[in-house]
């Protein structure tokens, strides 16, 4: 037991060691950032409300606020959508949350973004219910948690969405907050209202096909978010 316990607290002591930031209680410099460029599509959803699910047409613009107590009602599947977003959590249109949908996900990790070409043909996850509430394993890891700040950060990840018989599409999120940038949170607290506020880019597939089209970066977030279609 005693070694056990030894080997527990080297374990602990070592984490703790590689990840030393997160245990820190004084602000620290912010980390040197990779600047995000985009010509994409980038769309702002309004997930504040926890009780409820923002559901997005990414085919359409399209967005339906869904009450907690009206899912019960099979409004998922009345309802034309892809992604549901509701503070923190996200689930796609299909397995658990719709049968009848046919919506899954497969997570790239925080690769190049404009790299991504084609879509996989197999491998996409359905959504299931872990402890009683809906979950896309995919989707639930997009963000890290800075203990010190309290804050919420995109990592960035590509993921590539099957869109049901519709093709496919490509996103990640880049922003939790309104008016403010992830750097911004890194150092300073930012509030729940200004939380749940997610920017998203993301470019549809070409039609009947899996190949996403190319495009070069050359603007700002700031700029593209200027001339993007904001959903609230």
């Amino acid at each position: 037991m005693l070694l056990g316990a030894t080997l527990i607290f080297h374990t602990v002591l070592n984490y703790m060691i590689d990840n030393i930031e997160e245990f820190e209680t004084v602000p620290l410099p912010p980390k040197k950032l990779k600047k995000v460029s985009t010509q994409n599509p980038v769309i702002q959803v309004n997930a504040k409300d926890k009780d409820s699910w923002m559901l997005v047409d990414f085919g359409s613009g399209k967005t339906h606020l869904v009450a907690e107590g009206e899912t019960k009602n099979q409004i998922f599947q009345k309802t034309e959508w892809d992604l549901g977003f509701s503070r923190t959590k996200i689930i796609a249109n299909g397995g658990a949350t719709n049968p009848q949908g046919k919506t899954g996900v497969i997570n790239l990790g925080p690769v190049d973004f404009e790299a991504v070409q084609n879509a996989p043909p197999t491998g996409y996850v359905e959504d299931k219910i872990s402890f009683g509430s809906l979950i896309n394993k995919e989707l639930s890891g997009w963000y890290n948690y800075r203990t010190r700040t309290h804050n919420i950060e995109s990592k960035n990840n590509v993921y590539i969405v099957k869109l049901g018989d519709e093709g496919f599409m490509k996103m990640r999120i880049l922003n939790y907050y309104c008016g403010k940038k992830d750097q911004d949170c890194r150092t300073e607290m930012c509030s729940r209202q200004q939380a749940a506020c997610l920017t998203v880019e993301y470019v549809l597939a070409e039609n009947g096909t899996d190949q996403f089209p190319f495009n070069t970066p050359s603007s700002t977030l700031a700029q593209s978010m200027g001339s993007s279609t904001d959903i609230h």
